[in-house]
């Protein structure tokens, strides 16, 4: 599976956040007792390295209740160390990258010694005074989801509903992720294809809109997942939510064509709303891993260079997957494990995504120019990017195949017209190629070098354009970037800086 957006510990530690208090919408109830809050610190504990023990977001044990005063809304020192907690004590500023938080005198939370917390205003450090509005732009599967059921007729398991009274969050979500209910989230959020039209719909008795709808688009980071700590440290800088930090989450099932159609005009309004509330400063695109083609399409196909020279700063791009990613290939016809949960069947999770216009446009294709290379060698042939349709019909991925041989073109490297600042890894051992006895076998991996989701062929994609600052890093996973203080401090600074 395509899971380098999300990693295990950053899933662990949503799934701490996100839990608490959902429930199953008429499945079974299942309440996120404290021993299960328990049980998944005790995960995030043993899966960290020392690099990230202390700083991963853990789940208060005991009454959160307690800690409910107006500390936790404070984004910066100054408001921070202003207000009062409980015990008239003052609140608590965390200056750390990996925490820029307001605390609660006692809460247990706080990754701060004694020592590092501020607790003065003249402790703060000054806000900045240049910030360039931000958007994010989120990769695959970064982007929470809800699904409203009305009267849904296949029932994949007796635990599935077929109604529910409003929508609710099936992404990311501990109860919908729970064993045997998953086959039910999983057939939520499938698509149905139509080969004529090229149109993908939710399944009858679906609908699926991004996490909150509306009312997180633009002026709202609520809806995008493993951004916290980079939103935290520009708001501790003076920026503010709807002013000059937004996000722009999307469906991450989609593709180009649904893209133009209807997430491409959104952003375009969101950036240019962003760039008047922010007194008429040009914008800074931040995008992690499928949010790089996300928007170099944008840039590339639907806006001009005039409206690029006036509304665009710069791009941020890290880990932009802008020719995709070999492992997707696998995950369309075999299936691979998925997001490190044992219990999810393989084919369940492949069957359910086959119709994504996403996986078909992240499978790697020919770049004119580019090497025609091996993508999959087996016994009866060796299929070469340039034959990655015909894989797919052979290996039972039909949907994804037709999408593929429909949108010629699609694949590009073409130089977007704008500043970018391009993040990747080149030196960790990532999927290339397979080897298997034919198209639908379980294949054999053959390792190239990239961020262990990402391989080299595409990542660099943006080496050679125009207007470029290339930044390798060492040993650094793909989404690993987002939860990074190097890269967090890189990016603050860029943006914060004339």
């Amino acid at each position: 599976m395509f899971i380098g957006d999300i990693p295990v510990l950053i899933f662990l530690s949503w799934l701490l956040r996100a839990g608490r208090g959902q429930d199953l919408h008429g499945r079974f109830p299942f309440p996120f007792s404290q021993s299960d809050v328990k049980a998944l610190n005790n995960a995030l504990e043993a899966t960290s390295d020392v690099e990230t023990k202390n700083t991963q977001p853990r789940l208060l044990e005991g009454d959160a209740g307690f800690f409910d005063d107006e500390c936790g809304a404070q984004t910066n020192c100054g408001d921070c160390t202003s207000k009062k907690s409980h015990f008239g004590q003052p609140c608590r500023w965390c200056p750390l990258t990996s925490g820029n938080t307001c605390y609660s005198y006692g809460d247990q939370n706080n990754p701060c010694s004694s020592e590092e917390q501020q607790t003065e205003p003249d402790q703060c450090a000054p806000l900045s005074e240049v910030r360039k509005p931000v958007v994010i732009l989120p990769g695959l599967i970064g982007t929470g989801l809800d699904a409203k059921l009305t009267d849904k007729k296949d029932k994949v398991n007796h635990l599935c509903s077929t109604s529910s009274d409003d929508f609710f969050q099936i992404w990311i979500s501990v109860p919908q992720l729970l064993p045997v209910v998953y086959e039910c989230t999983m057939s939520e959020w499938e698509l149905k294809y139509d080969y004529e039209t090229e149109e993908v719909t939710d399944n009858d008795g679906v609908e699926i809109r991004t996490h909150g709808g509306e009312a997180n688009y633009g002026a709202s980071v609520d809806a995008v997942m493993g951004w916290e700590q980079i939103a935290h440290a520009l708001q501790a800088k003076g920026y503010e939510l709807g002013v000059d930090l937004f996000s722009a989450p999307f469906d991450f099932r989609m593709g180009r064509k649904q893209f133009h159609d209807y997430d491409y005009p959104k952003l375009k309004d969101l950036i240019e709303e962003a760039y008047v509330n922010s007194g008429e400063q040009k914008v800074v695109l931040a995008s992690i891993s499928y949010g790089a083609p996300f928007g170099q399409n944008f840039l590339v196909e639907f806006v001009d260079d005039d409206w690029k020279a006036k509304y665009i700063d710069s791009w941020i791009s890290m880990s932009g997957v802008f020719n995709g990613a070999p492992m997707v290939v696998r995950q369309l016809i075999t299936g691979m494990p998925g997001y490190g949960i044992p219990w999810v069947d393989t084919k369940v999770l492949r069957d359910s995504m086959r119709n994504w216009p996403a996986l078909a446009w992240l499978v790697p294709g020919l770049i004119e120019g580019g090497d025609d290379r091996v993508v999959t060698y087996t016994e009866s042939h060796n299929y070469t990017l340039s034959e990655v349709s015909k894989l797919l019909a052979d290996g039972g991925a039909l949907e994804a195949s037709d999408m593929i041989n429909k949108s010629e073109g699609a694949l590009t490297d073409a130089d977007p017209g704008v500043k970018v600042y391009c993040w990747y890894t080149n030196n960790i051992p990532t999927e290339f190629a397979y080897a298997a006895k034919d198209a639908t076998a379980e294949p054999a991996i053959i390792y190239g070098v990239g961020d262990g989701t990402g391989d080299l062929h595409s990542l660099n994609r943006c080496d050679d354009w125009e207007e470029v600052e290339v930044t390798h890093f060492d040993g650094l996973a793909h989404s690993a970037f987002m939860g990074n203080e190097t890269v967090t401090d890189m990016l603050v600074e860029l943006v914060t800086t004339a």
